[in-house]
């Protein structure tokens, strides 16, 4: 007996104009992708839903996209949804139209996963379905969410957060992200790194991937100290880079140096050059077979074992684990 294939899932994107065209366009290419690597049958069945009075999405880059329908159709009304995600665009919040809100309340408790890509977040919680949860968004509008709903719990590093049905984003490329844990959550890690190779990506990030890391902070830091300090942090990462060594570089006090990486860079100059070295042995884990003495040396820690509790103590997972991880994922 042939086993029984498993059931196409309907996933509605509905898009709340204005939006930006890639956290659309990210998330529905890597399902369609997911359809194009299935033989015998499509996983999903996308449909692009515009909450506007008519099926065309206006975006901010000027492109505009035609929906499949409008929400205030018929069909609507008692949906088969299996995923909902939901976007729309920065100046948006506060101004969304009040039957699409009370829609998406009303399909809750019936859809079994709900996602938001950057600032559909803030449509969401207008339901009051965030309340207690914990969710992400784009950088940019935090302070804001933070402010307009206290009842929720805003994880600011993450570039997805999943609190049981509800998933966040951080939207743009981190939709992408979102999208193929999702297919990953489906159909295992082998469709959702095949996905991942169409899209020509360097790597499928994990949830706990930071939004900004400190090398792009400083890469757009307007001090020259800064700007100049960095890629000389980078050549010379094998050796000691104590405070008093990246003052004397920069020809300046201990006192003058902790306080512009404070003002700039939010932290001590001790904690960017650890950050540093971290971030760039994950990367020499996710690209090379280098072994732990050659990265612990490459990275400037001290010994292997400094370099594994360090590791661990930042990213909850020893480098080895992480090794394999990411190799499981591409």
């Amino acid at each position: 007996m042939m086993p029984s294939r498993p059931l196409t899932k309907k996933i509605v994107i509905l898009g709340i104009p204005p939006i930006d065209l890639l956290n659309i366009a990210g998330p529905m290419e890597a399902f369609r992708i997911a359809n194009t690597l299935t033989e015998h049958y499509y996983p999903y069945q996308v449909e692009l839903v515009s909450a506007g009075p008519d099926k065309e999405i206006k975006s901010e880059s000027g492109i505009s996209l035609l929906g499949h329908s409008v929400l205030a159709d018929k069909k609507w009304r008692t949906p088969s949804i299996d995923t909902l995600i939901v976007t729309t665009n920065i100046p948006s919040f506060g101004m969304y139209p009040a039957p699409t809100i009370d829609w998406m309340r009303s399909q809750a408790d019936r859809i079994r996963r709900i996602c938001t890509v950057s600032s559909g977040i803030f449509a969401l919680a207008q339901t009051g379905i965030l309340e207690g949860k914990h969710v992400t968004t784009h950088w940019r509008v935090m302070d804001e969410f933070a402010k307009l709903h206290p009842g929720v719990h805003v994880e600011e590093q993450p570039i997805w957060v999943r609190d049981g049905k509800i998933y966040s984003s951080a939207g743009m490329s981190a939709g992408i992200d979102l999208a193929l844990n999702l297919i990953e959550d489906d159909h295992g890690e082998g469709l959702a790194g095949d996905v991942t190779k169409e899209l020509v990506l360097f790597l499928r990030r994990p949830g706990d991937q930071a939004q900004l890391s400190f090398s792009l902070l400083a890469q757009y830091s307007n001090h020259r100290s800064i700007k100049a300090l960095q890629p000389w942090i980078h050549e010379h990462l094998n050796q000691e880079l104590s405070v008093d060594v990246l003052a004397d570089r920069l020809a300046m006090s201990r006192s003058t140096l902790i306080r512009i990486f404070k003002h700039e860079l939010n932290t001590t100059p001790a904690k960017y050059i650890e950050t540093i070295r971290l971030e760039t042995a994950q990367r020499f884990l996710q690209m090379t077979t280098m072994n732990l003495d050659k990265i612990a040396t490459k990275c400037g820690f001290t010994s292997a074992d400094v370099f594994r509790r360090v590791f661990q103590r930042n990213l909850g997972i020893s480098p080895l684990a992480y090794r394999e991880q990411q190799s499981k994922q591409g």
